[in-house]
C-alpha cells in the first residue's frame, strides 16, 4: 500500500482504502476461533463464531502472508475496505 496525492491510500489494480479499522471488543468476543484457509481469492481467514457458523474474509496481499493453518491475532489485525471505480467495495483482513 502506497500514500498518494495528501495521503490517499491505494492498493494495486487503482484499488483505494475506503475505511480501516481494528476489530471491535464485539467482534473479537463472538469468534470461538480464526483458521487461515486456501480460498479463490488467495488466503483467507476463517471466523468460527461461538454461536455456530463460519465467515470467511480474504487476507490483504498488503500485511503478513499468514501460514495455511495458522491462527490471526483478531486484536492486531485490521479490516481494510477498498472500493475501485467501476466495481463494488471489498474487505479484506490486514495482518
Amino acid at each position: 500500500m502506497e500514500n498518494v496525492f495528501g495521503g490517499l491510500q491505494k492498493y494495486g489494480d487503482n484499488w483505494q482504502v475506503v475505511e480501516s479499522r481494528n476489530f471491535n471488543a464485539d467482534e473479537i468476543a463472538s469468534v470461538r476461533s480464526t483458521s487461515v484457509v486456501n480460498s479463490q481469492y488467495g488466503k483467507s481467514v476463517c471466523f468460527f463464531m461461538k454461536g455456530g457458523g463460519q465467515y470467511y474474509i480474504p487476507v490483504s496481499n498488503q500485511g503478513a502472508d499468514p501460514a495455511l493453518g495458522s491462527s490471526i491475532d483478531m486484536s492486531a489485525a485490521k479490516l481494510v475496505k477498498l472500493h475501485r471505480e467501476g466495481d463494488g467495495n471489498i474487505v479484506r483482513v490486514e495482518l
